[in-house]
């Protein structure tokens, strides 16, 4: 049962940057709840939600861990570790552009922020009036664990990310000079807060009027470069 909830949390939440996401290679031990994936490489469309226009050249994330309470996953985060992230990016080549993929990027990054706002109102409905008519945005299996229970997941989700380094190659805009950019990164982090911003794990009630999530995020030693030319 804890594998299958751990494979469909990757599946939905990383497939969608992660190429070939093969949830078989994880290794799982039900005692301590940890999950574990090595060396997963990055999908070319990963990052086209912030610039569609942008392609993942080659990227790897080297460490995944997922750490699950076990015995406490209603009252305790789930902490997901990426680390040794490398990433090099480019623009998309002119002969390669897809517009009808382009559309569709833009579309599919706009109705995902306005699934999450109708989600909140329709469980806020849900809640003042009949049960029998959730919403449920993503259809699985684990449904029947109960969408405010893999909801409360999510929103008390821990993220840290350690050993970042992203690179733009741009060799497109002047074929002849290839520049460069990029940033490196020791660790970033968020967790879950209140509204008064202590961290603490959250049970929020739409169907109160608690609409709001938040976060604390911290940020460790960043680095900016530029390398033109490019070497």
């Amino acid at each position: 049962m804890l594998e299958g909830l751990a494979t469909w949390f990757l599946n939905n939440y990383l497939g969608k940057y992660l190429e070939n996401l093969d949830t078989d290679q994880l290794s799982i031990s039900l005692l301590q709840g940890a999950v574990e994936l090595e060396n997963v490489p990055l999908r070319k469309d990963a990052l086209r939600f912030i610039e569609p226009s942008i392609e993942v050249r080659t990227g790897v994330v080297g460490h995944i861990k997922l750490t699950i309470p076990v015995s406490r996953m209603r009252s305790e985060p789930w902490t997901l570790l990426l680390e040794k992230v490398s990433i090099v990016l480019g623009p998309q080549k002119f002969n390669q552009y897809d517009e009808e993929a382009d559309d569709l990027v833009r579309l599919e990054t706009k109705l995902a922020a306005l699934d999450g706002i109708e989600g909140d109102w329709r469980a806020a409905q849900d809640g003042e009036g009949s049960s029998s008519s959730g919403y449920y945005p993503v259809t699985s299996s684990w449904l029947s664990y109960g969408t405010s229970f893999i909801g409360t997941i999510v929103e008390n989700l821990q993220l840290d990310i350690r050993d970042v380094h992203v690179r733009y190659e741009d060799d497109v805009t002047n074929p002849q000079q290839i520049s460069a950019m990029g940033f490196t990164l020791e660790s970033l982090a968020a967790q879950t807060c209140d509204e008064f911003w202590s961290p603490k794990f959250v049970h929020r009630d739409p169907t109160l009027g608690q609409l709001d999530s938040f976060k604390i995020v911290s940020m460790t030693n960043m680095a900016a470069y530029l390398d033109c030319p490019a070497e």
